[in-house]
């Protein structure tokens, strides 16, 4: 498990900072390893989708989508992808000045997300805390351990029911027909 935390950057380095992102909660953690002593801290999604991340992305993709190109039509087909890199861009911008870091700073530190989902997400939150641990080293006080206990926890808990509800939800629309991910085999779409 310890391997989950244990990424290391191409130069063998270990990041500066690490996200860990459960997809259908609010909050997320950050583990900041760029002082001595490491910080983990709960963020939530509204502290970096505020008003001014939305008016950056609105900007960028209003440059992007005007942009003028040779081949307009291959412009237009790539905007998605663009739009997808645009959005992770001022996200990860915003998270980084939320952490102190200023977008024209000379060093920015080396970041790397999770997604809390799939195989780390049905592994007992022992495990998530246990890597946790060995990333961070040896940082004394057993309460603080206790606490990254219950917050994992409580996220992995809440991250496991949010995606049971959306699933269920997507299997009662799809019993009723009333989604486009699912069909039978003699219904007919056009």
């Amino acid at each position: 498990m310890e391997e989950l935390f244990d990424s290391a950057l191409p130069d063998g380095k270990r990041p500066d900072i690490q996200l860990c992102v459960f997809p259908h909660l609010r909050e997320f953690l950050v583990i900041d390893l760029r002082e001595e002593q490491p910080r983990l801290l709960l963020l939530n999604a509204s502290e970096v989708f505020d008003q001014d991340f939305f008016e950056n992305v609105e900007a960028e993709f209003s440059h992007a989508v005007r942009e003028e190109s040779e081949f307009p039509f291959a412009h237009l087909i790539n905007l998605p992808l663009r739009m997808e890199e645009l959005i992770r861009e001022v996200a990860m911008t915003t998270i980084l000045e939320r952490l102190g870091v200023q977008p024209d700073a000379e060093e920015v530190p080396s970041v790397v997300v999770f997604i809390i989902s799939g195989e780390a997400l049905a592994m007992q939150s022992e495990g998530l805390v246990e890597g946790l641990k060995h990333l961070l080293g040896d940082v004394p006080g057993e309460p603080v351990e206790q606490e990254w206990q219950e917050l994992l926890s409580r996220l992995v808990a809440a991250e496991q029911a949010a995606l049971q509800q959306v699933n269920q939800q997507e299997l009662t629309e799809a019993l009723k027909g009333d989604s486009p991910d699912f069909f039978t085999l003699w219904e007919h779409r056009n």
